[in-house]
């Protein structure tokens, strides 16, 4: 025991990833790398690149006085800015959030009282890393902070002595040249993407940085032929981040067009593939539906997105490989989740079969959201099967896992129809099938579907769950048979929801699809419970039809 303990204990201290941790900051702060970090030193920016996004301006005057909350944490300077850096806790979202300088955006919606609080934050930060530090210059967030640096120059540089500006864009350079040889390196496959985009965009918004931004847009041209598919979907099928890569596509464009240098072929093709997938999921309110672990997202950068296309370019009903149908009939949209196969850079959410329903800009469906921001326990919950309005298993220890997944649809004057079938693979349902049809009638007020399950175990269907998951705007009442939900909407607009299940409940629920703090909301379950276990098909039938005279 006592040789097992001491083996343990000095594996603890040869812990290989802080050994590779300590290699890495013993190389980066050698003179070596730093002297590979020297260049030409700019003494103004070529391009100020557009933000699309909308800044938070309650947000920056609380930022401002040294107060912030992102997620769960939550840091008080009491009005000390300059003690920032010290207060922040390694590796949490508000740490990659102050050294992303997202807090640019914010501030600069301030005007000139967002000046000094913004320069100050900037001055502590180039006294503690300007030099180099490991996670302070991880290539992800190394390169979102040279993007708002470029952005929101002015904030920073306008009326400033010679020296200050000197020694802002010189650290701007030596972080773009130490990106031009990490980007490649980003841990996950959307940050090596991003990394490229932003490396591209601010290589040439840099006076003498040319060789780095040409170096992004070679890493530009790998990392879309690795992760965009054919019609132009993120491999994640996150519509957030589809929407940051179209978005990141697109400045790239933008900052060759200023610098008058012609931009490879390819650049503009998949720029606009990538543009077109992500209106595909924009939705009434101009935001988009919340699918694998995406959020509503900004409605401006959506729309800038859309600013890209033609005036009339409409979203295609079907997008091929990103697995996605879109059903539009008056006022309603539905988009389906037609694939169980996600690949998003270590995050699997198991979200087949769900879908996404409004009615002009009210949600009224949908799924629960991304928790990464809220914690470790929050992002696994998300990713499971309840948290998506779709097919889950409650008690029983059973867990669903779907296989491969086919999908069909059908549209007529009367309507369109989408079916969803795929097969459940696990020990205890050899040979089970789950099929799910929605059919949305044309003038929108009608939205049916219908779930199977075929070959199921009596015993496992038992714990059998559908849920639909209500937006937080949604007020939702039980009505007294205990057979249908009525649904009261923002601007006075009412739908009733009915089942064919003597199992209908009306249970609470939570979303995170906002991107802030989660809100409390409610979710339809229905179960089948009470199928006779002798049958080999069960059939459940629901539907959604708006109330007569709203």
């Amino acid at each position: 025991m006592a040789r097992i303990s001491q083996h343990n204990k000095n594996a603890a201290i040869f812990d290989p990833r802080q050994v590779v941790s300590r290699v890495q900051k013993a190389w980066g702060e050698s003179p070596f790398y730093q002297s590979r970090l020297k260049g030409p030193a700019p003494d103004r920016l070529c391009f100020e690149p557009p933000d699309p996004y909308a800044p938070d301006k309650a947000f920056a005057q609380s930022f401002a006085k040294g107060s912030m909350t992102l997620g769960d944490e939550t840091i008080d300077c009491e009005g000390e800015l300059a003690t920032l850096w010290d207060r922040v806790e390694t590796g949490g979202p508000l740490y990659r959030f102050l050294h992303e300088f997202s807090w640019m955006r914010h501030l600069n919606a301030l005007g000139e009282a967002g000046i000094a609080p913004a320069r100050v934050i900037l001055g502590e930060w180039l006294a503690r890393y300007e030099k180099w530090a490991p996670d302070v210059w991880e290539p992800s967030i190394t390169s979102q902070r040279l993007l708002f640096l470029s952005s929101y120059a002015p904030l920073v540089l306008t009326n400033t002595d010679a020296l200050w500006r000197s020694r802002v864009l010189s650290s701007m350079a030596r972080q773009t040249r130490h990106l031009a040889r990490s980007a490649h390196r980003a841990t996950t496959g959307f940050d090596r993407l991003a990394a490229a985009s932003s490396l591209a965009v601010v290589g040439y918004c840099l006076p003498g940085c040319e060789n780095a931004g040409e170096r992004g847009l070679e890493l530009v041209r790998r990392e879309t032929r690795l992760q965009l598919l054919p019609d132009g979907g993120h491999v994640s099928r996150n519509p957030s981040r589809q929407l940051v890569v179209a978005l990141g596509l697109q400045t790239i464009l933008k900052t060759l067009a200023a610098r008058k240098i012609a931009a490879p072929g390819y650049l503009r093709h998949v720029a606009g593939r990538a543009s077109a997938i992500a209106q595909f999921f924009r939705c009434g309110d101009g935001q988009l539906a919340v699918f694998n672990g995406g959020q509503e997202d900004d409605g401006r950068a959506v729309l800038a997105a859309r600013s890209f296309l033609d005036e009339d370019a409409i979203p295609a009903g079907f997008a091929r490989h990103a697995g996605y149908q879109r059903l539009g009939c008056g006022r309603s949209l539905v988009i389906v989740d037609v694939s169980a196969k996600t690949k998003s850079s270590g995050n699997k959410f198991e979200s087949a079969g769900s879908f996404h329903f409004s009615s002009g800009r009210n949600r009224i469906v949908g799924n629960c959201g991304n928790g990464g921001h809220l914690g470790a326990d929050w992002r696994s919950a998300m990713t499971r099967n309840a948290a998506h309005s779709t097919l889950s298993f409650e008690g029983g220890g059973y867990r669903l896992i779907l296989g491969e997944t086919s999908h069909a649809r059908a549209e007529d004057i009367r309507g369109q129809l989408v079916e969803f079938e795929c097969d459940i693979v696990s020990v205890d349902q050899e040979n089970a099938r789950y099929v799910r049809r929605l059919y949305l009638a044309a003038g929108g007020g009608d939205l049916r579907g219908e779930e199977q399950l075929r070959g199921a175990d009596p015993a496992v269907l038992q714990h059998a769950r559908w849920r639909f998951h209500l937006h937080p705007s949604v007020r939702a009442s039980l009505a007294r048979d205990r057979k249908s939900v009525l649904l009261a909407l923002p601007g006075r607009e009412g739908w009733r929801f009915r089942a064919n299940s003597a199992r209908l409940a009306l249970k609470k629920s939570v979303y995170c699809g906002g991107g802030a703090a989660p809100q409390t909301t409610e979710q339809i379950v229905l179960s089948a419970d009470d199928h006779a276990p002798a049958a080999p098909v069960f059939r459940l039938k629901w539907a959604f039809k708006r109330l007569a005279g709203v």
